[in-house]
Formats: C-alpha cells, sequence, structure tokens
C-alpha cells in the first residue's frame, strides 16, 4: 500500500490514534503487518503528510496541529505567584484560578477564586503565611460546603499538590491543561465555581482548540481516581 492511497482514506477534520490507523490501513490490506505500518506511518511523519499532534494523536492537515495551552492569569495570581516566588524561591507550587475556565464555558465565572496547589508537607505552613500576608480570605483544603459556606469576593484557596501532577518545565508555577482537566473534575471546591452540566462542551472546546498529552493526562487521573470518568469525556 503507498502513502498516497493511505492518506485518501483518512479525514482532515479529525485526528486519528495509531488503532484508528491500524483499522482503517487493514481494511484494504488485511496483510499489512506492525513492521510496514511503523515505516508507513514514519514515513508519512517524515514528508509531512502526517502530523502528530499529542500522544498517540494524528492528524493529516497541518493546520489542525493545536498550540499547546498557556493561562491567561489575572493579577490576582501574579499578586500570590509573586509573593511566594520572593519569599520561598524553591517552593513547588502551581496556580489556578476559576476565571480561566470562562474560556471553555457558556456561562461565565463572574467571581475569581485563586487555587494556591503547593508541595503537601507544606501546605498549611503556606496557608498561614498567605493569611497573615493577604489580609483576606484564605480557605485550607475546603470541602464543597465550606467552600459554598465560606467563600468570599477575594477568596484564595490552598490545596494540596498532588504527587504525579503533570508540571511544566519552563513555566513551573502555571497549570498544564492535563492536570487542569482532572483537576476541574477532581477538587470539591473548584467544581462548585462552574456548572458539571458544562463539562461536555468544555471537554470538546479543550480538544478542539488545545493538544492535549493524553498519557500525561491518563496517569495523573488514574492517580486522583478519575480515569473513566476523564476517558468518557475525552471521547465525548
Amino acid at each position: 500500500m503507498n502513502i498516497d492511497y493511505a492518506l485518501e482514506k483518512l479525514k482532515d477534520d479529525r485526528t486519528y490514534t495509531r488503532n484508528d490507523l491500524i483499522e482503517i490501513l487493514c481494511k484494504d490490506n488485511k496483510e499489512l503487518n506492525d513492521a510496514t505500518f511503523r515505516w508507513m506511518l514514519y514515513n508519512m511523519q517524515l514528508h509531512n503528510r502526517l502530523f502528530r499532534v499529542g500522544y498517540d494523536e494524528y492528524t493529516t492537515s497541518q493546520q489542525h496541529v493545536l498550540p499547546e495551552y498557556r493561562p491567561l492569569y489575572t493579577e490576582d495570581v501574579l499578586k500570590v505567584e509573586k509573593l511566594l516566588e520572593e519569599k520561598y524561591p524553591g517552593l513547588t507550587f502551581v496556580m489556578f484560578e476559576s476565571v480561566i475556565l470562562n474560556e471553555f464555558l457558556n456561562h461565565q465565572i463572574a467571581q475569581n477564586t485563586v487555587y494556591v496547589q503547593v508541595e503537601k508537607d507544606l501546605s498549611i505552613y503556606i496557608f498561614d503565611v498567605l493569611k497573615q500576608e493577604l489580609g483576606g480570605m484564605v480557605l485550607y483544603k475546603p470541602n464543597r460546603a465550606e467552600f459554598s459556606k465560606y467563600w468570599a469576593r477575594g477568596c484564595v484557596v490552598v490545596l494540596e499538590l498532588i504527587s504525579q501532577s503533570p508540571l511544566s518545565s519552563s513555566q513551573p508555577h502555571e497549570i498544564m491543561m492535563e492536570k487542569m482537566l482532572v483537576d476541574i473534575i477532581s477538587d470539591k471546591s473548584i467544581e462548585a465555581t462552574y456548572s458539571p452540566s458544562e463539562l461536555p462542551e468544555m471537554f470538546k472546546n479543550i480538544r478542539k482548540n488545545y493538544r492535549v498529552d493524553a498519557k500525561k493526562m491518563n496517569r495523573y487521573a488514574g492517580r486522583r481516581g478519575k480515569a473513566k470518568i476523564i476517558e468518557e469525556y475525552m471521547r465525548g
């Protein structure tokens, strides 16, 4: 089977996994073996006829090579981030805020909540520091009921940074998309800031506009016990 004939079987407006490609190509070539498939996959990428857009995700159109997500933080986040960086330059922490979800939601989040995810052994200490430094409402690992009861404008929430969290090597305090997708359905205080009924459309918008490393995300989702539901939303 030549490359041009193989590409005729693929559409420009979708992505394919390796299993998708094997299934499609084997329909017309029952003798296609693993070595031949790997050769075809390599050559299609070498000649820019097929593009890898994520872990086990390929597309035939370069315009569908999606960008990596970078959160656009408000001054609320940057203020907390700067404070922690200056006082504790070696501290491992990740910033999130509820309003960055507005890019993907139909019903916009009006009141912002800032989240600081800090390495477990230091999270309670950082909570005390922020409470003293910010002089505002700071909550520590609230459940949904506590969040709803005590939340106030300008609220900052301190959470423990879960082990195996996907972390950016270049921007260590920015939340990665693979982490954010798991966190928004795992942490009850985050879930309280948006309507869960919007999750299917949210995941659809994200899949359409940003690159997502499925392997990285699924590993973290498994760590948080959300692998099955993440798979459902991503398959959507």
